[in-house]
This record gives structure tokens, C-alpha cells and sequence, in this order.
């Protein structure tokens, strides 16, 4: 089959839902389908295995701020009057998407003369005014997590296929540490090192970490991503005078992802707004790390509490303070849980797991 992946972001952001697009993309690809990734300009392909296509959009910043969701909405207007031609004209089979937003350059495509089955596959609630009609457009709905399928059920009131978000287990796998790595960000090699990786934006909880690790004294913190809230974090870490000791890193390729998880004791996902999946957390596990996680959304599909990590208060600076020091405190509770989080990885999340429910879902429409 041809299938395209659509989504505007994918070749320029590295976050949960980007990943999904290439790594989904790719397992599909090893099945013998023709990938392709359809993306706004700007950005690159993070492998060979599915072909990468760009047009022109307006980036979401370029439009006043009545809110969040209107500039999303429009980027990806934006985003279809270049590339909504592409879909009615390229003899796709299959067409994923991953926000509502693009329900309207499905609408329209089908209106011209696109056969493609369609897709949504839901990570979140970017819900509109108005998306309610356009959603018709839709021949599958997917959702990532029970609780991300009860959201998109009450909104839409279609019947939900749980699929998850998988992980590359070959590639997130446990494996030795590499000192110059903790060199280069200035981390003593055997320090205690808490890392998390996601985008720096107000709901993913980081200023909760930096707050519990204040009192912690011997605990390095690792931050992978960038975003809007890097300055409030920096000036939070320099009024606990903690510069030394927490470590912005910014934005990683995501192959250089598995051996930076290496370096670490364990993986925190602080988040104060609700999660749907966190691709990073299964990452994490996969590599053998004991996972701290807010116990909301998706999460506790994911770690199982008191077996691969803790699922803790979302914003509780002292028991993310506590969970932190437990687990630095007692080695072997980290490696029995680390062992388990990878062992539930391969066996719930993977990539080709993915792939084959997808093709699945798609051949069953098809005959």
C-alpha cells in the first residue's frame, strides 16, 4: 500500500507526535509499504526508509494570538492550501493524521476526488469549534491510550482502536555509560543524574524536578528539549543557586536519544497537564531506566507503579522529592525496576507492533 503520513510539524519538531510519523512510518516501510511523509518546508528526514515531501505553511506564530489552538488551526490551513492538492492527486491508499486540525484538508481532499482510507490517530485534544462536522472525513479512529479513546469518544462518538505508540527496541536498549558524554556536560561520572526529555513548555512540569532537587544536594539534573519556558527554568535553577547542577541541553536528534538515557539513574516525566502517551517515557524504559511519572492520562497505562517506577501527584514538589531520594538511595530497587520497565516495553510497546495493527486496520476496510 502507499500510505502518508500528514502532518506539517514532522520534519521540524522532535517531539512524541514527530516520532511517531518517522518510527511508525519506518516499521510500515519494513513491511512493504510505500511511506511517504508529508511536512511542512523546513526541516529533514530522520531516515531513508520513508520518503520525506515538503510544502510551504505559515508558521503559527505569524498569526494573532487569540489563542493556542486558533494558531495551530491556522498553520495547518496554512499549511493545506500548498499540500491538500498533493493528497487528491498522488493515488494514496491510506492517509494518517494526528490532530483535528487537519480533519478540514481531509474534508476538502475527499470532496475532490481522494480515495485514500483515512486515519486519525489521536494522541490529544486539540479540539475546535466546528471540527465536529469536518470529522466526518474520517474512516478509522485511533486512539494511543483508554484514556486518550474516552476523550475522542465523547467528542466524536466514534468507536475507538487502541493502538500504542511504540518504541525501537533495538535501538532503546540497555547498554554501558560512556564517560566523555557526562564530561561534555560537565557531570562528575559517578554523580546521581535524574533526566527527562520533552518539550520546555509550562505544562510538562519541569520547574517541579528543578523545586525537588533543591534539596537534594548530590542530584544532577539532564534537560533534553527547548521551548518557550527555558528562560523561567534557568532563572528558577539560578535563584536556588543549582546552576552547577542543572543542565540544559536542548534539542537532541533522536539517534543520539539512546545513549544519553544511558547516562542516567532515572527518567522523570513530571507532567502537570494530562499526557495521552509519552513515546520519551517507553523510550526510557526500554533502556532499562526506573521511570517518576505523574499519575494522570496515559501514564498509567504505561508504568506500573511500584514495578517499573512510581506514578506520583501531578505538581507535589515533596513527593517527587521523596520518590527521587528513594530510588537514589537503593541501587537495587533501580535495577530490579529497570529490568522490569524493559521487559514491559518489548513486550507492549513496539514500533512493529504498531505497524502491523495499522496494516490490520487498513487491509480489513480494503477487502
Amino acid at each position: 500500500m502507499k500510505i502518508c503520513f500528514y502532518n506539517v510539524t514532522a520534519a521540524i519538531h522532535y517531539g512524541g507526535l514527530e516520532t511517531y510519523c518517522w518510527e511508525a512510518g519506518r516499521a510500515l516501510a519494513q513491511r512493504g509499504h510505500k511511506v511517504t511523509i508529508v511536512a511542512g518546508e523546513g526541516g529533514k528526514a530522520r531516515h531513508n526508509e520513508a520518503t520525506l515531501i515538503e510544502f510551504p505553511f505559515t508558521d503559527r506564530s505569524r498569526f494573532p494570538n487569540w489563542g493556542t489552538r486558533f494558531r495551530k488551526l491556522m498553520e495547518r490551513v496554512s499549511f493545506a492550501r500548498h499540500a491538500a492538492s498533493h493528497l487528491i492527486n498522488s493515488d494514496y491508499d491510506a492517509v494518517i493524521i494526528n490532530k483535528p486540525f487537519d480533519f478540514l484538508a481531509l474534508w476538502y481532499a475527499k470532496r475532490r476526488g481522494m480515495k485514500a482510507q483515512t486515519i486519525f490517530r489521536s494522541g490529544g485534544t486539540d479540539f475546535f469549534r466546528g471540527d465536529t462536522f469536518f470529522s466526518n472525513a474520517i474512516d478509522h479512529w485511533v486512539s494511543t491510550s483508554r484514556y486518550n479513546a474516552q476523550q475522542i469518544e465523547q467528542r466524536y462518538h466514534h468507536a475507538i482502536n487502541i493502538i500504542h505508540n511504540g518504541v525501537d527496541t533495538t535501538a532503546f536498549a540497555p547498554g554501558p555509560r560512556t564517560p566523555a558524554i557526562r564530561a561534555s556536560w560537565g557531570i562528575p561520572e559517578n554523580a546521581p543524574l535524574v533526566v527527562s526529555v520533552g518539550r520546555l513548555i509550562g505544562w510538562k512540569g519541569i520547574h517541579i524536578i528543578i523545586e525537588a532537587l533543591s534539596h537534594i544536594p548530590s542530584a544532577h539534573y539532564a534537560i533534553i528539549g527547548d521551548g518557550a519556558e527555558k528562560d523561567r527554568l534557568q532563572a528558577i535553577v539560578t535563584k536556588h543557586g543549582m546552576t552547577d547542577r542543572i543542565h540544559f541541553l536542548g534539542a537532541l536528534a533522536h539517534e543520539l536519544l539512546p545513549q544519553t538515557l544511558r547516562e542516567a539513574d532515572i527518567f522523570v516525566q513530571p507532567s502537570i497537564g494530562e499526557e495521552a502517551f509519552g513515546i520519551s517515557v517507553v523510550e526510557a524504559m526500554a533502556c532499562g531506566l526506573p521511570v517518576l511519572a505523574s499519575r494522570n492520562g496515559g501514564m498509567v497505562e504505561i508504568v506500573l507503579d511500584h514495578e517499573t517506577g512510581r506514578l506520583l501527584p501531578p505538581g507535589d514538589v515533596p513527593a517527587w522529592q521523596e520518590a527521587i531520594t528513594g530510588l537514589l538511595s537503593h541501587p537495587a530497587t533501580r535495577s530490579h525496576m529497570g529490568q522490569q520497565a524493559r521487559q514491559r516495553a518489548e513486550a507492549e510497546f513496539t514500533w512493529a507492533a504498531n505497524a502491523r495493527k495499522i496494516e490490520q486496520l487498513l487491509l480489513e476496510r480494503k477487502n
